[in-house]
């Protein structure tokens, strides 16, 4: 059984959520904690705990951690202009959720953790790197112990940003160069797994708490934003770690911090200045498949 701790932007799209939800369901993996980031960082632990509580691991403690980032402003949207971008709500939230306590200093779980549990220990990160980068600064003899980190983020296949790594361009680069061993499960094959509608159909269906909750923050999401489909992003990094759905292959790759921010520069051979990382090259979508559907209980 891995030991493991869920770093997350819950609250935002909606393939956190269903991450959660499966790692929470997962019978090879003993979940320590969940640690959320980036802006309004007390909602989204609150959320984090109501869909925990929903899947009856209300046990499970959950931090919030950095709302900011290392360098640079959080950017804000055109609709979102006038708001602080610290704690704007994030568009799954409802304030019957406020009442849920919120536990802070995810930076120094993480790091009690690794101290603790040492290469035993798997974290995801699923959003931003800050919580993991201020992590590593604070306490690099700690983390640097850590087994492994599966992230979701990048694209590595051809330069271009994505989201996450966009958040926060040097908590990437801190995290990627760190020496700890980095699974990347980026944009190059997520992109593959959208959540079908069958599945949706029976999440939407479904008589359990945990589902009932997926359906009604999927049905907030996509009205905030007016998708109809999600990428399953998130879900493809957790069953990444427990089942062969994704082919890894070393690359050596780099944070763009100027011309391009969001973006990784990769290299095939050794370079200087770029790091090792195990990149997802390729993904058995079947496989992933039926690992969400096995976990989240359709």
């Amino acid at each position: 059984m891995k030991k493991v701790i869920f770093d997350t932007d819950i609250g935002d799209d909606i393939d956190d959520a269903f991450a959660l939800a499966a790692l929470a369901a997962e019978p090879e993996a003993e979940l320590l904690g969940v640690t959320t980031v980036y802006r309004n960082t007390a909602q989204r632990a609150r959320l984090a705990q109501k869909l925990l509580e929903a899947a009856g691991r209300a046990e499970v403690p959950v931090f919030a951690g950095e709302s900011i980032p290392i360098k640079q402003p959080i950017g804000l949207f055109a609709w979102e202009e006038g708001s602080s971008p610290e704690q704007k709500p994030v568009c799954q939230w409802s304030e019957e959720y406020a009442a849920f306590p919120v536990r802070t200093d995810a930076v120094g779980f993480l790091a009690e953790s690794a101290k603790r549990w040492g290469e035993d220990l798997i974290l995801f990160a699923v959003g931003p790197l800050t919580n993991l980068a201020r992590a590593i600064e604070r306490f690099p003899d700690d983390m640097k112990r850590i087994g492994a980190i599966y992230t979701m983020g990048g694209r590595f296949m051809r330069k271009e940003a994505e989201w996450n790594i966009l958040c926060d361009p040097e908590a990437a680069e801190i995290v990627y160069s760190s020496g700890i061993p980095v699974y990347a499960v980026g944009l190059d094959v997520t992109l593959r797994c959208t959540l079908e509608n069958g599945l949706l159909e029976h999440v939407s269906a479904s008589a359990r708490e945990t589902n009932r909750t997926l359906a009604l923050w999927f049905d907030r999401w996509s009205k905030h934003f007016g998708f109809a489909k999600s990428v399953m992003h998130d879900p493809l990094a957790v069953a990444s770690a427990f089942l062969p759905v994704c082919r890894f292959e070393r690359r050596y790759v780099r944070a763009d911090l100027e011309s391009e921010r969001g973006a990784f520069l990769t290299e095939r051979t050794e370079k200087a200045g770029y790091s090792p990382v195990n990149v997802a090259v390729d993904v058995d979508r079947e496989m992933f498949y039926d690992w969400l559907v096995s976990r989240i209980g359709c």
